[in-house]
């Protein structure tokens, strides 16, 4: 190449296997013996790079894909729960990255790992009047302690409450309240039934003297006051760190009000077209590396004169 046409040109040199700067200003001394260097030292705002390549490029849109497609999904799972009682929203989960490193080079590839799955807003719902003697809530933080068939014990925010037909009390999902001593609650034919902000449960007896009450128990409550909860992949609430469920009957409780979903309809739409927006671009940025790739090669197999 005439010297003329070298001057004011950009060449990437960082195309295949990458070389280090100080590589660069030795062969430059070669050919321009009286070259000056003058080191400056890299502003904060200057990213670290490494090898300039396509498919790292694509590797990165392609994490960024997944992520967004994984929160879309959460959100769409919060959307279809809005309406259950006490629901608690599911939060977007957290990624780190995890760096594969090869030998005396730049990190040069970052993978997406989750870190605090089944992790949910404990923000309260709101609380709403039913008027119906079997329906609680929570006033505060706290749990229902329960369990569903086949399942282990778990906890639970959801009080629209009944008695089944077996005579257990149950909540709208089927599941049975436990007492105290996490066991069924069996509740006999009554009148009239009331519960205590303490969860004490005490029923006026079918068969017995209006205005008398017996106590048949109390519901097991759990405060969680300093454990951590999440969602297991059954989807009910357990401490974190895999302990037994202990009750302490440390729980304020309201009857005749349910506690609606935490979930916002305006908040997950939101964020859900968010999502989509970034899964097009990151399509986009596939699209235009593959492009920048192929023209690369044609520039490649050009022959030279």
């Amino acid at each position: 190449m005439p010297k003329d046409t070298q001057k004011n040109q950009i060449f990437n040199l960082t195309y295949g296997k990458g070389r280090k700067i100080n590589d660069l200003i030795t062969i430059l001394r070669r050919f321009f013996p009286k070259l000056k260097v003058k080191y400056k030292k890299r502003d904060k705002l200057m990213p670290k790079r490494g090898t300039l390549s396509m498919d790292k490029m694509i590797h990165l849109s392609l994490n960024s894909l997944d992520i967004a497609l994984r929160k879309q999904a959460i959100s769409a799972q919060n959307l279809s729960n809005v309406n259950v009682t006490g629901f608690r929203r599911d939060v977007y989960e957290n990624f780190a990255s995890l760096y594969l490193r090869a030998e005396d080079q730049l990190d040069t590839r970052a993978f997406a790992v989750t870190t605090g799955s089944g992790e949910f807003d404990e923000q309260q719902g709101r609380m709403r009047a039913t008027h119906q003697p079997t329906d609680l809530a929570i006033d505060g933080k706290g749990y229902f302690a329960s369990k569903r068939d086949g399942l282990e014990n778990s906890l639970t925010r959801r009080g629209d409450m009944s008695v089944s037909m077996e005579g257990n009390l149950v909540n709208g999902q089927g599941a049975l309240i436990l007492s105290e001593t996490l066991q069924p609650i069996q509740v006999p034919p009554f009148r009239e039934i009331y519960v205590r902000e303490d969860g004490k449960l005490l029923i006026e007896p079918i068969n017995g003297e209006p205005g008398v009450t017996q106590l048949i128990g109390s519901i097991g409550l759990v405060s969680g006051e300093g454990q951590q909860m999440k969602k297991d992949l059954d989807g009910e609430i357990r401490p974190a760190d895999g302990a037994p469920i202990v009750t302490d009957q440390n729980v304020n409780v309201k009857q005749g009000y349910i506690e609606e979903s935490n979930v916002s309809v305006i908040d997950e739409l939101v964020a859900s077209m968010g999502y989509q927006r970034s899964y097009e671009m990151n399509l986009k940025l596939i699209k235009l590396a593959s492009d920048l790739d192929q023209g690369t090669a044609s520039l490649l197999r050009m022959p030279s004169n």
